[in-house]
């Protein structure tokens, strides 16, 4: 990374979380001085960044707390979000919704009243609707509602983008948009009511007590899966060379089947797992994949990571993390 980061306060919202603590710790990596606004410290005391990083304890519902500690900051990163698999997004679609924009409102006023002039809002692939062209280009944003299991989350997301747009356009601030696709790696949600597809697969495969694991849909349903490091890279490229307030896709070029997915963890873990498919539950998208054209001209972004190399960190951190835990 540029100068352009080296000294700048940067306060990352949900910096405890799984992307924000990669965030943090890339941030600190190319010279930026790093605050973690969340609730609790999360996975920072993982980090090997942890005594350069500044924990502040952060409810973002309560807006003047917010505004108190976003005080002399120069740029805020905004990835504190309410979200979690198909089955959570549904049942808690209208808390999901509604607690998404409370945050988003407590971030967006406290940015103009402490006349901060940069910042990146990390919306979401939610965004998009059921019909969506593949690969999808960032037009298909708004043309209609978003998919149906995943729409409280998808709405709150494009309330967020257009904060940044009248942020940018009304205040003259500096706002940087991301979409990013299936974000998945070490210090991710393994828990099964939270978890995204990379990481409940693999708490499936290692919790296989009878041999076998269920996986809702058909497994023939594809997703352009990003690793965890590919996604902070992105987002740092958008925030240093695109402040549009004009979304900018996050993905993969390749698409991955769950299927494919499945047997890759599967062959890594060295357990003998049946995979059963139950296409009586909803599987989602039956394809979602990024147009990433719009990216690599404007950000210069490629991804680094097979699926291979960061399914083998996410399951190494799998072992030596929630499985450890689990033992004590």
């Amino acid at each position: 990374m540029s100068s352009f980061w080296k000294d700048k306060k940067v306060t990352v919202t949900g910096g405890g979380g799984f992307i924000g603590s990669h965030l943090c710790e890339a941030l600190c990596e190319a010279g930026a001085i790093v605050t973690s606004a969340d609730i609790n410290e999360g996975h920072i005391g993982q980090s090997v960044h942890k005594n350069k990083i500044r924990f502040l304890k952060t409810d973002l519902f309560d807006y003047k707390q917010v505004i108190e500690n976003f005080k002399g900051q120069d740029m805020v990163m905004h990835l504190a979000a309410r979200v979690g698999g198909i089955e959570y997004n549904m049942k808690y679609m209208a808390e999901v919704y509604a607690d998404n924009l409370l945050m988003l409102s407590a971030v967006t006023k406290s940015i103009i009243e402490n006349n901060i002039k940069e910042a990146l809002f990390v919306s979401s692939a939610c965004v998009y609707p059921h019909d969506a062209i593949i690969p999808t280009p960032e037009t298909e944003g708004f043309r209609s509602d978003p998919e149906e299991t995943n729409e409280g989350y998808g709405w709150a997301k494009r309330a967020l983008e257009l904060s940044a747009k009248y942020l940018k356009k009304y205040k003259g601030i500096n706002v940087a948009v991301v979409r990013p696709y299936n974000a998945y790696g070490p210090r991710d949600k393994f828990d099964p009511k939270h978890s995204h597809v990379v990481a409940a697969l693999i708490n499936k495969v290692y919790g296989a007590a009878d041999g076998t694991i269920q996986v809702w849909g058909s497994g023939n349903q594809t997703r352009a899966l990003l690793y965890v490091k590919d996604a902070v890279k992105g987002m740092m490229l958008a925030a240093e060379k695109y402040p549009e307030a004009d979304p900018v896709n996050l993905g993969n070029d390749r698409e991955y089947t769950i299927r494919e997915v499945a047997e890759t963890i599967i062959k890594i873990s060295g357990l003998n797992v049946k995979i059963v498919y139950d296409t009586s539950r909803p599987e989602g998208y039956e394809r979602r994949s990024s147009l990433n054209q719009k990216a690599k001209d404007k950000i210069a972004f490629e991804t680094e990571y097979t699926l291979e190399q960061g399914l083998k960190e996410t399951m190494e951190y799998y072992k030596n993390f929630i499985i450890n835990s689990q033992k004590k």
